[in-house]
């Protein structure tokens, strides 16, 4: 509710700015609208460490999520839920999942059918508050995964490679008359680079400028577009493929820029524009705080700017370029590489270990003070070889790059891992744009679709009334229950447009949900409850996947492998348990007056019990209907009114249906004898009945009640790593063909200690790769890999 409340204080002063805007200069103005935006627009990021990128059918998918606040890094507890998808290459999902998050941290597992066809597949994760900027937001990476089973005609995915070169002029637009540097990539349909030549030609006759690539098919070259003249760059590819690409119209007005770097302290803008006026102003900012505001006066049509590096954040910034109308003309990105990096080591206590023996892995964290340091990790110990290789991109480019970039960034660590590289970031920076918000979201009043899962998970629905077919009319109160021995319950209320949402906390597991309105008072309305999963896609290619007919042993090798774990140790692998943050407490807390049945003289009807033990209500009947009054201890009066009363969630608004059922059937009743206050309903007392069972005690649901089947909150998977400390675990003849030896989500590297990861090898020898993700408090992310093998007896 806080946040929500800040949200709505920083409505109302971004639209009170906009009635001051025409009074205000262009530099303060958009400046206070910058910060406005982010004051009501708090943005998280999510990182996903999966224990490997490449799968078979058949295999466990194990991951960690890391959420943090998009501007400083650090770990963000605003959402408790996240949203993870597989898709296939058609963006439909094939598998998906619920992630419980605790103070920015969340982990799971999705086990991967033996049906999933071969491909790469896009993993993506969200949350419910980052749908507000649209799928562009969200974390997304390939996954490869190869279906064993299917014929080697089939694996071996080889599709015709098609190439397009991006064309992206500095600041956006070509003007006429005035220099432009334009940038090139050429990609793919995979988004996969190639190297390349070319030329670029006027008219289709003239040769103005010769094109070579410098790094991951990136280039650039400068030109002066005239008027009524065509332009187009051809393209030669290593491989003798030639195309043309067609450059942007130029423009008649407009502004041009062009960053360049001086001296290693400063960047240069020179802006050159026609017919926008007599002056140019520069916001320069990083993830939404400003950092530079300056204005230039034109002359001659040219205006330049001088900024000190050192006033703009690490990570990517954005020059934008406005006309006195506050009207953004050109902008481009500059990327500062991060001084504030995790350095993690990890290491094992030998580079070569015997199958079945026990392995040390020690990691230690330093900040970019070469000091110790506490971070949280994840690490994963995997086999690799030519089918299955080190994944590149981790959580550092990631946050200081990929979450920032439009489109998949190729090799992200390189740029981190080569700061001296810095030709090729800035290539980086004018191929792929910003992604995080548009201006015009910020010169206007924000509104939020989507609201903070702050407490739990939302449920959202359309209330309908069933005369009509049209939404229901606001203020109507709607019930979502979870039958069962442990009383959830939540309520929510119809909007204007019908729209009801529901919040509860802590629903883990797939379970059968009810949801009814009053039907006393309500019995018109039915309630449709909507998925909780985006259904907008980004359009970015996911990688290319091509399994070589040399590999087809290998591949069948792994399945093989694959058959004989689950086979074999298919019980320690479906080993799942509430997670231990879960709060299992009753929505009202602890009762007031709670009566377990079998402590008392066991009555046939609900009638006797209530009468005879149950104390500080009163049993009446009103005309010839029953009434159960509940005492409010607080005053010492009889409330006017019924209480809540449920069974096993269930909400029931007629006593006579109460008083069928079956006393003997019922575990336990809990009072709750005061006004409580809850999802924006008044109850004058609680009444809970929880059965045995948890089956409603042969209750029938009203026929207006919608109950369907739906997965909460994913329960915690145990990672399966079996013991060989004695000899007779040794010894023990059932085959160990694991390729992940080691998994976990959540291991703590405290200051000055070297953390140990201890767990023993399997039956399969080869390479392994160990890689550590981890992230700091203050934000500062890093990655530890090291390497060791594992040699069967004899060799």
């Amino acid at each position: 509710m806080k946040l929500i409340y800040k949200i709505a204080i920083a409505g109302i002063i971004l639209g009170n700015a906009e009635k001051t805007a025409a009074q205000q200069s262009p530099l303060t103005d958009i400046s206070d609208k910058l910060n406005s935006y982010r004051t009501s627009h708090l943005q998280e990021k999510i990182f996903v460490h999966t224990d490997k990128a490449l799968y078979l059918a058949g295999e466990i998918c194990w991951f960690k999520l890391y959420v943090v606040e998009a501007g400083s890094h650090h770990p963000l507890d605003l959402s408790k839920v996240a949203y993870l998808e597989w898709l296939d290459k058609n963006n439909k999902p094939v598998l998906q999942a619920k992630i419980g998050l605790n103070n920015g941290h969340g982990n799971g597992s999705v086990y991967l059918p033996v049906a999933l066809p071969t491909g790469s597949y896009k993993l993506r994760a969200y949350t419910n508050w980052m749908k507000n900027d649209g799928p562009e937001s969200f974390f997304e990476q390939s996954i490869a995964i190869v279906n064993g089973h299917i014929s080697t005609d089939t694996t071996r995915i080889d599709s015709a490679l098609v190439y397009h070169a991006g064309l992206f002029p500095e600041g956006g637009v070509l003007v006429e008359n005035r220099s432009s540097r334009v940038a090139f990539r050429v990609t793919d349909q995979f988004g996969q680079s190639s190297a390349c030549s070319g030329v670029l030609t006027a008219d289709d006759r003239d040769t103005l400028s010769q094109l070579e690539s410098r790094i991951f098919g990136m280039g650039s070259f400068s030109f002066t577009p005239k008027p009524g003249h065509q332009y187009k760059a051809v393209f030669r590819l290593p491989n003798g493929i030639t195309f043309t690409e067609k450059l942007p119209e130029a423009e008649k007005q407009g502004a041009v820029m062009q960053v360049s770097s001086p001296d290693a302290s400063h960047w240069r803008i020179d802006v050159g524009a026609a017919g926008v006026g007599s002056a140019v102003y520069l916001i320069a900012q990083t993830r939404k705080v400003v950092r530079v505001a300056q204005k230039a006066a034109l002359q001659d049509g040219t205006a330049s700017f001088l900024i000190d590096k050192n006033t703009l954040g690490e990570g990517v910034s954005q020059l934008t370029i406005f006309d006195e109308d506050r009207r953004p003309l050109c902008e481009r990105l500059v990327f500062k590489n991060p001084g504030n990096r995790l350095q993690l080591a990890a290491s094992s206590d030998a580079p070569v270990y015997g199958t079945r023996q026990k392995i040390n892995i020690r990691i230690d964290a330093k900040n970019s003070s070469n000091l110790a340091t506490d971070a949280d990790c994840s690490l994963s110990v995997f086999r690799i070889d030519s089918l299955s290789a080190a994944p590149s991109g981790h959580i550092e480019s990631w946050l200081w790059l990929g979450s920032e970039l439009t489109g998949r960034v190729e090799t992200p660590d390189y740029y981190l891992d080569h700061p001296e590289d810095e030709t090729a970031a800035d290539l980086l920076m004018l191929t792929q744009g910003w992604r995080k918000f548009h201006w015009e979201h910020i010169f206007k009043a924000t509104s939020f679709e989507y609201a903070p899962e702050y407490h739990g998970a939302l449920f959202s629905g359309r209330m309908i009334d069933t005369r009509t077919g049209t939404p229901a009319r606001a203020g109507i109160h709607a019930y979502l229950s979870v039958p069962g021995t442990r009383t959830q319950f939540t309520v929510g209320t119809s909007d204007s447009a019908g729209k009801v949402n529901f919040e509860l906390k802590d629903f883990y597991g797939g379970q059968e949900i009810v949801v009814q309105t009053n039907h006393d008072a309500d019995s018109v309305y039915r309630v449709d409850i909507a998925s909780p999963f985006y259904e907008g896609y980004a359009n970015y290619p996911a990688n290319r996947l091509v399994i070589p007919a040399s590999q087809i042993d290998l591949l069948h090798e792994k399945d093989i492998a694959v058959q004989v774990l689950n086979r074999y140790a298919g019980q320690g692998l479906k080993r799942f348990q509430l997670p231990a943050i879960a709060d299992t407490s009753l929505f009202y807390g602890r009762a007031e007056n709670s009566y377990v049945l079998d402590d008392f003289t066991r009555f046939t009807t609900m009638e006797e019990v209530l009468r005879e033990f149950v104390r500080f209500i009163l049993l009446k009947k009103r005309d010839g209907h029953y009434h159960i009054p509940v005492l409010d201890l607080a005053n010492t009066q009889l409330f006017e009114k019924d209480p809540l009363i449920l069974l096993d969630g269930i909400p029931i608004s007629d006593i006579d249906q109460l008083m069928t059922i079956d006393p003997l059937k019922i575990r336990r009743l809990d009072m709750i004898n005061h006004r409580y206050f809850f999802g924006g309903v008044i109850n004058e007392g609680i009444m809970n009945w929880i059965s045995y069972k948890g089956d409603l005690a042969g209750f029938v649901l009203n026929p207006h009640a919608v109950a369907l089947d739906y997965e909460g909150l994913q329960l915690q998977r145990e990672f399966y790593s079996p013991s060989y400390a004695s000899q007779e675990q040794q010894a023990n003849h059932l085959p160990d063909f694991r390729n992940v030896l080691y998994w976990t989500p959540s291991i703590a590297v405290n200051k000055g200690e070297k953390s140990p990861a201890v767990f023993y090898s399997s039956d399969i020898p080869g390479k392994y790769l160990v890689i550590v993700e981890g992230l700091t408090a203050d934000g500062a992310a890093g990655t530890g890999i090291t390497r060791f093998e594992v040699k069967a007896a004899g060799n």
